[in-house]
This record gives structure tokens, C-alpha cells and sequence, in this order.
């Protein structure tokens, strides 16, 4: 999948805060395809001569810490078995630690969890609608665009259209195009609604 630069930065940057957040939301698997991913930006490759070098990386993320070398290492040894890594031997000796298309492809799907929407300091007095017409042939991806409006706390105007009062464009445009609908998928920025008494009581504005 094709990132622009903004979005990116954003996955790189998603990925730093959840490995320095020290939160429990993830296994140790998940933390240590992440601190992989981080280590080796932005080609995916980390150099490690030995495995030892990929564990001392760990050391470097809050969220690692609370992990044993030997929990880490039998992490990542997981991640080998199911393919989300693989080891490469280099022509010049030098052992590699390369994440798979399979292990990007669940970096990814990791990193649309970790999405939030900065709330600015004052509300700007607009609407962002979110409009989509998914045909049924993408029923999975409509499911899932529905479920992650209301994960971040969309307010359901219509079946198809979702309501919310700060800048989102560029978050839902990257959570429709990993699900396959962003051709389907409209957001429009509305100064005035006759009656937002409800949108406003919903967001706490």
C-alpha cells in the first residue's frame, strides 16, 4: 500500500508514542514487531549481527522494559515462526532481521488501532461529515470504516453519515484507503446545521 509522506510520518510516529507509552494494550509480540519496525525505519531492515543486537533495541521503548531478555527473545522467535520476519545473510557476512510483507501488512493493521484525532484548543464552529456508499461487494470494509468512525467517537448522523467537529480529513482518508473504500468515501466541511443541539451535547461543545 502506497503512504504519502504525511502518513508516514504518522505511522512512525503512532508507533514511537505506543512503545514509549508503556501502556499493556498489546502482547509482547505485537511490542517487539514494532520496536523491529521503529529500529529499522524506513526500509524495514535492521542490521544484527546476533540476536543480542535486536534484544539491546528493546531497551531503547518504555514498553519493552517490563519484558526478560528471554521473554523477548522467545518473541521474537514467534515472529519468525509465523512469518511476520525472516533472517537474511548479506554477501558481505552480516546477518539481517527483515519484517515480511505478511508482518508489514499486520504493522499496519496494528497502526489504524493506534489512530486519535488532535482536539485543537477551540472548536473552529464547523462540522466535518463524513458521507460514504460502499457497494455490497466491500461489505467488510464498509463494516469496518463504520466501526472506526465510532471507535473515535463519530456521532451517527444518518447510516452512511457521521458527524464530527474537528479537522479529520486526513485520518479517515487513510483508515478508508487501507480498507479498500476510499473511492466511496466523502468528507465535507459544513458551517451551519439547522438544528445541532444534539452534535453539540454528544461532543461536550
Amino acid at each position: 500500500m502506497y503512504m504519502s509522506s504525511y502518513e508516514e510520518d504518522g505511522y512512525v510516529n503512532r508507533l514511537k508514542n505506543f512503545l514509549n507509552s508503556d501502556t499493556p494494550k498489546a502482547k509482547i509480540a505485537t511490542v517487539a514487531l514494532c520496536v523491529l519496525a521503529i529500529a529499522s525505519m524506513p526500509v524495514l531492515v535492521m542490521g544484527a549481527a546476533a540476536m543480542g543486537n535486536a534484544v539491546q533495541v528493546f531497551g531503547k521503548f518504555q514498553s519493552s522494559k517490563r519484558y526478560s531478555k528471554k521473554q523477548i527473545r522467545s518473541a521474537i522467535d514467534s515472529l519468525k515462526y509465523q512469518k511476520l520476519i525472516e533472517y537474511v545473510r548479506e554477501i558481505d557476512g552480516k546477518t539481517i532481521v527483515r519484517i515480511t510483507k505478511k508482518g508489514t501488512a499486520r504493522l499496519r493493521a496494528f497502526d489504524i488501532e493506534l489512530i486519535e484525532i488532535k482536539k485543537p484548543k477551540k472548536w473552529d464552529g464547523k462540522w466535518r461529515l463524513v458521507m460514504f456508499d460502499i457497494p455490497m461487494r466491500f461489505t467488510k470494509g464498509r463494516e469496518a470504516l463504520r466501526y472506526h468512525l465510532k471507535d473515535l467517537h463519530f456521532y451517527p448522523f444518518q447510516k452512511s453519515a457521521w458527524m464530527y467537529p474537528y479537522p479529520c480529513e486526513d485520518e479517515i482518508i487513510f483508515i478508508a484507503d487501507f480498507f479498500g473504500v476510499r473511492k466511496c468515501v466523502e468528507i465535507l466541511t459544513v458551517d451551519n446545521i439547522f438544528d445541532d443541539g444534539k452534535l453539540k451535547k454528544h461532543f461536550n461543545l
